[in-house]
């Protein structure tokens, strides 16, 4: 058979009727993702995904020759409580409080750390900004879940106090709501900062009074005589 027929039989297949009726798995949708390296001497990295309804956990064993891909070890989250082994690795690798919080959620128990994202986000907005901030620093969970884009994005929004413009999206959608917020802040700084220079430099300066040498001081007025 010539190669080109090959082809567009290989097309009919892929693209036929029984391809499109075929169903779609659902995607887990994503709660959060950690990175971290192994400690010294060993230099494997290791990447944590938890779902709503999975968690996996992938590892570069890079300490003896690099690999592309990574060994994955899966798990539902509903199975976790009881998969000790899984819950060592992940209480050695990222600490108590990651291993805490996969296990509320095999376990059912709703905190604010493990509610959806969207009751979270509803939740961020009717705290100030620095209050964000203050929460983001309470947990290794916290940092993670309070350095999203739509955090930083609704954190650009309570800082500044009004919407994002066109040019702001556009910087965001390369650099990210994050460090479009801090240049924002350091053209604010700047502005006020020659603002103040300006209103210095109009002011007119003061003249010093000038100390008289005793030759030039003016004689001293004699007391009247009652």
């Amino acid at each position: 058979m010539p190669v080109i027929a090959l082809t567009h039989l290989l097309q009919d297949i892929s693209s036929g009727p029984w391809q499109k009726n075929k169903p779609e798995t659902p995607k887990d949708p994503t709660l959060l993702q950690l990175y971290t390296r192994a400690r010294a001497p060993c230099r494997d990295y290791y990447g944590l995904t938890i779902g709503e309804t999975s968690v996996c956990l992938n590892t570069w064993k890079i300490t003896h020759g690099p690999h592309l891909r990574p060994r994955q070890k899966q798990c539902p989250v509903e199975d976790f409580p009881y998969d000790k082994f899984f819950q060592e690795e992940i209480k050695n690798v990222f600490g108590h409080s990651v291993f805490q919080y996969v296990l509320d959620l095999g376990n059912k128990k709703r905190k604010l750390e493990n509610v959806p994202t969207k009751v979270f986000l509803n939740v961020l907005r009717y705290l100030d900004a620095k209050d964000v901030l203050h929460l983001s620093e309470t947990s290794t969970i916290f940092r993670e879940l309070c350095n999203t884009e739509p955090i930083w994005y609704m954190m650009f929004r309570k800082v500044l106090r009004k919407n994002p413009t066109p040019e702001d999206k556009m910087m965001a959608f390369d650099y990210g709501w994050k460090e479009v917020l801090k240049m924002r802040l350091l053209l604010i700084k700047k502005a006020s900062e020659s603002k103040i220079k300006q209103t210095k430099s109009a002011q007119p300066e003061k003249k010093k009074p000038v100390a008289l040498s005793g030759k030039n001081k003016p004689p001293a007025m004699a007391p009247k005589k009652e």
